[in-house]
């Protein structure tokens, strides 16, 4: 199986549209204006082509696809107290005794976040200078996805940002993007 990737409309993560390479619509991420206390961010996942019956200027009937979305998760990124997850069964604060990242190592943009996978195996979010990456955590540090930073093109060809999801993560696409979308969160407020 081939890579996954998903173009975004923006260098935020957090507050973008995730395309296909072919231009398909797969999740809208959208933040809330942030407060002093955090922001609200809100992701939704492509519901696949459903028929809009609409009325063309002659009163014709015309049968057009169309796309609908579906709420997927919020993230709750709160500077001061824990951030939260809700994602369907998955209601979990974020760090903490009880949270769903054990902290790893220290780094000048934060400590890396490992989490456990649907599979039962852990995972660990490496924050970089410029992009997180997801890795299996095992000794082989297998990768899973990258974020891509955007490039302008002042030096060498300019590239919108983007996710890369390599086959280690082909069976949770969407736990990838709600994750992610915290961590990049996380490794920007530290930039």
């Amino acid at each position: 199986m081939s890579n996954i990737q998903f173009i975004l409309s923006s260098g935020n993560p957090w507050n973008a549209i995730y395309r296909t390479p072919e231009g398909e619509v797969v999740y809208k991420v959208k933040s809330t204006t942030p407060t002093l206390a955090g922001r609200d961010i809100k992701i939704s996942r492509v519901v696949p082509s459903f028929v809009n019956n609409q009325v063309a200027p002659k009163g014709e009937e015309v049968k057009k696809l169309e796309d609908a979305f579906a709420h997927l998760a919020t993230v709750e990124y709160r500077t001061i107290r824990s951030s939260r997850i809700r994602m369907g069964d998955l209601d979990v604060t974020t760090n903490g005794t009880n949270g769903y990242f054990k902290e790893n190592g220290r780094g000048f943009f934060g400590r890396n976040r490992i989490f456990t996978g649907p599979d039962g195996e852990e995972y660990i979010w490496k924050l970089g200078q410029t992009r997180c990456k997801l890795f299996v955590n095992d000794s082989a540090k297998t990768p899973v996805a990258y974020f891509h930073r955007r490039k302008l093109g002042i030096i060498g060809a300019a590239r919108p940002a983007s996710l890369e999801i390599f086959t280690a993560g082909k069976d949770m696409v969407d736990l990838i993007v709600v994750t992610g979308v915290y961590v990049e969160k996380l490794r920007k407020a530290k930039e």
